[in-house]
């Protein structure tokens, strides 16, 4: 769980996506009845501006008409493709198959293909959502497009009116980083060499859960295939290793199953086609959004419940629709599982490996930075915020199974989690110094202060020395001893306590603790 935001910010980042999915959902009802498409185009509209507003990214108008051209040819593909699934099934599969793991295995070409793929699975994902699929028919293909650009503008209207009032913040800066090796590049060295992209490893693992999953959905569930495959995709997307995977297969089915339970009791309460049918979805992805952060299980159980009020709308709700969806969850969360175990799999301390060496190689960053350039230091803060962020995407799972394995053991046994409770102790004492930097620079240019930071930058690389497996390169007296380094950095901290001085110390000592989460779970 995320610690709640007292500034609303996510609240308002869910404002401003619910306005979008809402503009979009009116667009398109209009749409609908000018040109009677059928509910399903509705449903897209809704689906792309939802899941649009938690992946738009856009910085130049050239990247806003080439995201918008994706976007509409892919629409168009993916209504195509949701024709086949109805009416020539083993076709349509391979199709779905080939185009979600294709949108994967792409972003290995840069920062530009990452964000083409992106775009490309979310018109497919609409078709898993729908029970009846967007622009079923050939003659409505292009209105396909039409309602792509619709959500697609709606998006990109609302992110910018929101950052001009000021309720939401400026984007993230990106991070730009070669394509990473199954195993960490921080300590593979030679061997890395021939190792596979890890973005091939999970197009591969995508493409053969779903694969799976189609076979199942229709061998066991019918015209509601889809529930297997749905929950196969959401599990396996962004696989950040197999503990991630089997984190997030427990918060789905978990979530999913609250979710659909109390969805398919309103759902049963409200006549076919009820317009409070309709009012609680929207609420329930309103609510889901802006709770997302602060746990993957609320994400899970709001959608879940949303897909559930949908399925009510069309009249499908009652105790054995709940079952089946239910047992349509779990065999797509067990595939999705198998499969990050068993093919290429992805080890989850391998990823963190590689966050925690990018957080360091941005902590260096600021730490060299010159005090004078105030613009640059902010650039290699933003740096370092968005490594933190990208650090807590992976931290959870292994924290729980430190928990899980120091409950079995009964120990305290060191654990690589303990790298990530490190490097948030560095996040007040980085913010101390970039504020002194904005406000009295010359403090910080001061002798005995850029001593102190040439000393824990040589810190930060005797960490990522460890991090590497390379410890035994380092001073004889260094690493061999980290793990009491922090200890012994108790008292500059409580004499230096406020100062410029005290920040230095209190990242020294965190930077040694991570070093040390390393020298000693070996």
């Amino acid at each position: 769980m995320g610690r709640f935001d007292p500034g609303l910010t996510q609240l308002r980042l869910a404002a401003v996506a619910m306005a979008a999915v809402l503009a979009s959902y009116g667009c398109a009802l209009a749409l609908d009845h000018a040109e009677h498409l059928g509910l399903g185009v509705v449903v897209l509209a809704v689906v792309l501006a939802l899941t649009l507003s938690r992946t738009y990214d856009v910085r130049s108008w050239r990247e806003w008409l080439l995201g918008l051209a994706v976007l509409c040819v892919l629409a168009v593909a993916a209504s195509e493709v949701g024709w086949l699934l109805l009416r020539h099934a083993d076709i349509g599969d391979a199709l779905f198959v080939l185009a979600v793991s294709s949108s994967i295995w792409i972003r290995r070409f840069g920062p530009t293909s990452a964000r083409v793929g992106t775009i490309v699975a979310l018109p497919f994902v609409a078709l898993l959502v729908a029970p009846a699929v967007p622009g079923a028919g050939h003659e409505h293909l292009l209105w396909a497009a039409v309602v792509g650009a619709i959500a697609y503008a709606w998006v990109g209207v609302m992110r910018a009116v929101g950052q001009r009032a000021g309720v939401v913040g400026p984007a993230a800066p990106r991070r730009h980083r070669p394509p990473s090796r199954g195993r960490s590049t921080a300590r593979s060295g030679s061997k890395a060499r021939g190792a596979m992209v890890a973005s091939t490893k999970m197009a591969l693992q995508m493409g053969v859960g779903l694969g799976l999953a189609f076979a199942s959905g229709r061998a066991m569930f019918g015209s509601h295939w889809s529930w297997p495959v749905l929950t196969a995709f959401i599990v396996a997307s962004g696989n950040r290793g197999r503990g991630d995977v089997i984190y997030k297969s427990v918060l789905r089915v978990g979530g999913a199953a609250a979710g659909t339970i109390a969805a398919t009791l309103l759902a049963g309460a409200l006549p076919r086609g009820s317009a409070v049918d309709v009012v609680a979805i929207f609420v329930v992805l309103g609510v889901s959004s802006w709770l997302r952060p602060f746990g993957y299980g609320y994400w899970a159980a709001g959608v879940t419940g949303a897909v559930a009020l949908l399925y009510g709308y069309f009249g499908e709700n009652g105790p054995h629709f709940l079952g089946q969806r239910l047992e349509g969850i779990v065999v797509g969360a067990a595939i999705a599982i198998a499969v990050a175990w068993v093919l290429l799999p992805i080890r989850s301390s391998d990823v963190l490996r590689r966050r925690i060496a990018d957080l360091l190689a941005s902590l260096g960053e600021v730490l060299a930075a010159p005090t004078a350039d105030r613009a640059e230091l902010a650039r290699r803060a933003a740096r370092y915020g968005a490594a933190m962020a990208a650090l807590e995407e992976v931290a959870k799972p292994l924290e729980v199974h430190r928990e899980l394995t120091r409950r079995r053991s009964r120990t305290q046994a060191p654990h690589v989690a303990d790298a990530i409770e490190a490097a948030r102790r560095c996040r007040e004492p980085v913010a101390a110094i970039i504020d002194l930097a904005g406000t009295e620079p010359e403090t910080l240019a001061a002798e005995a202060l850029a001593d102190g930071r040439a000393r824990v930058a040589s810190q930060v690389v005797q960490a990522r020395r460890a991090l590497a497996g390379r410890s035994g390169d380092a001073d004889p007296g260094g690493l061999p001893a980290i793990a009491g380094a922090a200890d012994g950095l108790q008292g500059t901290l409580e004499a230096a306590h406020g100062t410029p001085e005290a920040a230095l110390a209190e990242i020294e000592a965190a930077v040694t603790s991570i070093a040390a989460a390393y020298c000693t779970t070996r």
